[in-house]
């Protein structure tokens, strides 16, 4: 049976109750240049805990879940980070997956949690239709919502607009909050599809012969500097230029400084605190790191 979402307000911030339960923290209405919408990791923010760790998901990912940890710490490790705000529409989950990118992470996680038994609890609307996202309430064929092309259609069902803050919107994160609170599996789909970009990352510098017999430590950098897109277009050329460094940890580290000096810092702090990511090496025969 689809859970009842009732939304309640407090000045800027957004809360719901699912079935009558406890009040949880959404999101706060904030302004972003020309647009409004939601976010909800700020200082006093009134969000649930619930912070990606790695080795409670060690079991289901082996390295990788540690491998993916130092850009969580960058994006603040929260599962349940939100925000509406910008051309994205509809930011979600500790890797901040964007919905405006056709078949991206978003939109691949939300397929995930739609194949999941609880889907109809959470979204009855929104079904799999060939693989992608449908809208299938009323009794008219179902609507497809994101193609090869677009996802336009998935933005507008979870945000209908950026000009002020609407109640779907606040449901719509309401519920992926919930879900994330209370089922282990939700959280499992974040890891998962992060997993899975970091290893595309991996593939594509494989690909480029850029990164055999190289430590974790130095792949690590490489992932996080195309999860945040901060070398720009010139990414792949100053990734090859600093491994061919007599100290390429540091030249990685240097790309996009000093207007991300605050995330490279905590980047590099948080894979210090791996032992494993100087022991480890990828290797290109096993696909993997040994």
């Amino acid at each position: 049976m689809s859970i009842l979402f009732t939304i309640s307000r407090q000045n800027r911030d957004f809360f719901c109750k699912a079935d009558g339960g406890a009040s949880f923290f959404v999101g706060r209405k904030v302004p972003y240049e020309d647009n409004i919408g939601l976010f909800n990791i700020f200082g006093g923010s009134r969000l649930q805990k619930l912070n990606f760790d790695a080795a409670d998901f060690a079991g289901d990912f082996g390295f990788w879940a540690a491998f993916v940890a130092p850009t969580a710490h960058c994006e603040g490790r929260s599962f349940l980070t939100l925000n509406t705000y910008d051309r994205a529409a509809f930011t979600f989950g500790f890797g901040q997956f964007a919905a405006h990118v056709p078949d991206g992470d978003f939109v691949r996680y939300l397929r995930d949690l739609l194949a999941m038994p609880e889907a109809a609890d959470y979204f009855p609307s929104l079904a799999l239709v060939q693989g992608r996202i449908a809208k299938v309430d009323g009794a008219g064929a179902p609507v497809l919502l994101e193609t090869a092309d677009s996802t336009a259609k998935l933005m507008k069902y979870l945000n209908p607009t950026l000009d002020e803050v609407e109640d779907q919107e606040v449901i719509a994160a309401a519920k992926l909050i919930h879900w994330t609170v209370h089922h282990r599996a939700a959280q499992v789909a974040q890891v998962k599809e992060m997993v899975r970009v970091f290893k595309s990352f991996m593939a594509n510098a494989d690909r480029r012969k850029l990164i055999d017999q190289r430590p974790a430590a130095q792949c690590c950098v490489i992932a996080d500097i195309l999860h945040h897109g901060r070398g720009g277009k010139l990414t792949w050329t100053l990734i090859g230029d600093a491994l061919a460094r007599p100290d390429p940890l540091r030249a990685l580290l240097q790309i996009g400084l000093p207007k991300w000096k605050e995330r490279v810092t905590t980047l590099a702090r948080a894979i210090d605190a791996d032992t494993e990511m100087a022991t480890r090496h990828w290797n290109t025969a096993s696909d993997d790191f040994v």
